[in-house]
């Protein structure tokens, strides 16, 4: 999948913060080679709170989620993400920061993004992380249910509390953090 086809809308220009409930640019398994924007999370029946995430290992089995695993599945394309410890944040990506994509579900104009147990890159911050392909591997996720066996290897940096607030969405989200901890992995 060379990014060069894809018709991106404005919504896919360079983000900072993109939180939950808000809107993103996913790649649909239906659409041919365009982007559109989608709404980060599910709508659950008596919660406040949207389902933002899938886990892969029980996606059959949740009714939020059975129905869509073989015709709704999209790409989320990222160069990064953030995750916490305690009020920390630290930003993933990709060894050399390219391009990726996160494995999800959509429906409507809704999506969620797949887990798995985190690899060693995450388990000192999280005990899950996002299905993460090579861009160019992105295909394999949208013509079939394929999640590779193991995560590509990612590098992590604590980054500075402003992303925290999503009201934040600029440059200075990925400033260092005004508190130096030992990232200890």
């Amino acid at each position: 999948m060379e990014l060069g086809e894809i018709e991106l809308p404005p919504l896919f220009q360079r983000r900072y913060n993109i939180a939950p409930t808000q809107q993103a640019a996913i790649l649909r398994q239906d659409a041919e080679a365009r982007a559109m924007a989608c709404t980060w999370g599910f709508d659950l029946p008596g919660s406040g709170a949207p389902a933002i995430n899938a886990r892969c290992e029980t996606l059959r089995e949740k009714p939020l989620f059975r129905d869509l695993v073989d015709r709704n599945r999209c790409l989320v394309i990222a160069d990064g993400f953030y995750e916490w410890k305690a009020r920390q944040p630290y930003y993933f990506q990709l060894d050399g920061g390219s391009l990726f994509a996160f494995a999800g579900l959509w429906r409507d104009d809704r999506f969620v993004i797949l887990t798995r147990a985190a690899d060693a890159s995450m388990q000192g911050i999280h005990h899950r992380m996002p299905i993460i392909f090579p861009l160019a591997d992105g295909r394999s996720w949208l013509e079939g249910f394929h999640i590779p066996a193991s995560p590509p290897t990612l590098v992590a940096r604590p980054v500075s509390r402003r992303v925290n607030s999503v009201a934040h969405d600029d440059p200075a989200c990925l400033g260092p953090s005004e508190v130096q901890e030992n990232l200890d992995l």
